[in-house]
């Protein structure tokens, strides 16, 4: 078989595959999303049935509570009013309500002996109840009990019937109150539900009877559906909520039917859909994809056909020159320049062999990117040569940093060792003294404890202060920024950092000078790194000496500047100072190193920068800008 053949074959039959592959993915992939969103949207619409009906049917229990408390109500249960006063109102209640719904089939009064008393349909007039599972539920509770579906002795229509008790002012039962109302005003909701072109919503009461269903003639009747009967046999069970179940019809057709129990009636909300229905889109989508795949089988034939001629000869002059380099490994074992040597030297194509060769486009046009990228890989090897003398040279430092940071994180874990147990050491001395007995004297027992709990607070200071370093190092950019009036905040760091420094033993020389305007900033951030600049000041200085403190505004900008005639800092350690756990050659003064560290960070985050100098021995300055707004 010949290249260009190959060449196309191969391209077909990759499409092909590829085509199929697709066509595979996209339609398992669309039935199951198309079928997981039919399942979502069919238990989302039997929830929003749920809600429906438990409101209905908690207000019809309000309904018929508000009956229960009515005064004219209690009134006639007194004998205070009489039956026809009782039955005219009764009617005049339903007439209202049925404005409205047009569902309310009967408002009546019950005796404690189940009989009706009072009522809108005179054909209902002492109507022996007593009997009824709601009313004798009503009587034991003494509480509002709705019914499950019953039928109407008038009309035979489906109804649903609330009781709820009628009590004096002693808290006395006189009676029941009850509203009488049609099924159909809680079954109206899955009634204007639509589920696709076949599907539909029923409804099962607690008793395995149709409330609803699309098909009329089986309301009422037993239920149709196999599960609904397992589920009310287990409504007791945690476990039961949701069911899913695919069933086969008459006609061998599947259908999905998925359904939910309500907890506060055990009635079965059910939605139903036709498998075939669900897969229809996904089958759609299969042919649109099938359809464009055709196309592009076509199209791929007419390209391979065109690209095998296009590639056929240069193709046999790469695979001549392949062979050449193949033959010639022995370069491998040469080093970087002599390779290079090498291929400056050797000819890729031998010009002899051109000129008896058939000269085409395409074999010049190969050769001159051959010689090209000969060229290119020549230069790349210079460069590669140059760039890992770089790379060395910058792996040598990132190690050395890398070095220099695990340093310091021994030091700082070390310092941490030796301050927890130093209080320690002493916690556990005095803890043994007292323990022992020996010492009676309670002047010296008192002064024992005392060097327990100073030990103990010595511990939750120096655990505090590195969990205070410890979050602020990890959150030091995460803000609230908020507008701070400018004269308020730098007022009172100022005279912070008066009283710090004269209580500190030290001289205060201060410069104060700002207007109107407002900082956009998080004021604890930036009190905690003026607080750490100040302190640093007083810790690195002897008693006696000045602290100069200045906050003044220039050019819409506040500085805040600290400088000390402390000990200073080294020239050598400039660089490193606002590294994370860095502390200087001078390890006199104690510290952990994450200060500077965590000011420079939040700062930074302020959009600003944290300036420094110094000279040893002679002191240090810090300082910072913050930008000020027009009010």
């Amino acid at each position: 078989m010949s290249l260009k053949k190959r060449i196309t074959l191969t391209i077909c039959s990759i499409t092909i595959f590829l085509l199929i592959l697709l066509s595979f993915i996209v339609y398992t992939r669309s039935a199951s999303i198309l079928n997981d969103d039919a399942r979502n949207y069919m238990v989302s619409q039997l929830e929003r049935v749920q809600e429906n009906i438990d409101l209905l049917i908690k207000n019809n229990e309000l309904e018929t509570q508000a009956l229960a408390l009515n005064q004219k109500t209690i009134a006639f249960m007194e004998n205070k009013v009489s039956v026809r006063y009782m039955n005219h109102f009764l009617i005049e209640e339903m007439r209202k309500k049925n404005e409205r719904y047009h569902h309310y089939m009967d408002l009546f009064i019950l005796n404690n002996d189940g009989r009706i008393v009072a009522t809108c349909m005179p054909e209902a007039m002492h109507l022996d109840l007593s009997t009824r599972a709601y009313f004798i539920k009503a009587s034991q509770i003494k509480d509002t009990v709705v019914s499950d579906i019953l039928r109407a002795r008038s009309d035979q229509s489906l109804i649903v019937i609330t009781v709820s008790p009628i009590r004096n002012l002693k808290d006395e039962v006189l009676g029941y109150a009850g509203i009488a109302i049609k099924a159909g005003y809680f079954s109206n909701i899955a009634r204007d539900l639509k589920l696709g072109k076949t599907g539909y919503y029923a409804i099962v009461d607690a008793n395995n009877m149709i409330l609803f269903h699309p098909k009329k003639e089986l309301i009422g009747n037993k239920s149709i559906y196999e599960m609904t009967e397992k589920i009310l046999m287990n409504v007791n069970r945690k476990d039961i909520n949701i069911v899913e179940k695919t069933i086969f019809k008459n006609n061998q057709s599947k259908e999905l039917q998925i359904y939910k129990l309500m907890k506060s009636k055990n009635w079965i909300l059910i939605a139903s859909l036709s498998e075939k229905e669900m897969y229809e889109k996904s089958k759609e989508l299969l042919i649109y994809v099938a359809s464009v795949g055709l196309i592009v089988i076509f199209i791929s034939i007419i390209m391979g056909i065109y690209i095998s001629n296009r590639i056929a000869v240069p193709i046999v002059a790469i695979t001549n020159y392949i062979n050449k380099a193949a033959n010639g490994n022995s370069r491998i074992e040469k080093s970087i320049y002599q390779s290079i040597q090498s291929l400056r030297e050797e000819e890729l194509l031998n010009v002899n062999s051109e000129k008896e060769q058939n000269s085409r486009d395409e074999i010049r046009n190969l050769k001159t990117s051959l010689k090209n990228m000969k060229a290119y890989l020549t230069s790349m090897l210079y460069k590669f040569e140059s760039e890992s003398k770089e790379l060395i040279k910058t792996s040598q430092d990132l190690t050395k940093k890398i070095e220099d940071l695990s340093s310091r994180t021994a030091d700082f874990i070390s310092i941490l060792s030796h301050d927890l147990k130093t209080s320690i050491t002493l916690i556990k001395g005095y803890a043994r003294g007292l323990h022992s007995g020996i010492i009676e004297d309670e002047i010296t027992k008192r002064q024992f404890l005392e060097g327990i709990i100073g030990g103990v607070e010595d511990i939750e200071k120096i655990t505090c202060d590195i969990l205070d370093n410890a979050y602020e190092a990890q959150c030091s950019k995460k803000f609230n920024k908020k507008k701070i009036m400018v004269k308020d905040f730098t007022k009172e760091l100022f005279q912070e950092a008066k009283q710090y420094v004269i209580n500190s033993n030290r001289v205060f020389e201060g410069v104060y000078k700002v207007d109107e305007g407002y900082f956009f900033i998080e004021a604890i951030k930036i009190k905690r790194v003026w607080n750490n600049l100040l302190n640093n000041a007083v810790k690195y200085s002897e008693e006696g000496s000045k602290i100069n403190v200045c906050i003044c505004e220039e050019e819409k900008k506040v500085q805040f500047k600290i400088a000390d005639e402390g000990i200073g800092i080294d020239e050598n350690e400039m660089n490193n100072i606002f590294d994370m756990f860095y502390r200087g050659d001078n390890h006199v003064k104690k510290g952990y190193g994450l200060g500077l560290f965590i000011s420079k960070s939040i700062i930074e985050a302020h959009n600003a920068k944290l300036y420094v100098k110094s000279r040893y021995k002679k002191g240090a300055t810090f300082w910072f800008y913050l930008d000020v707004e027009d009010e």
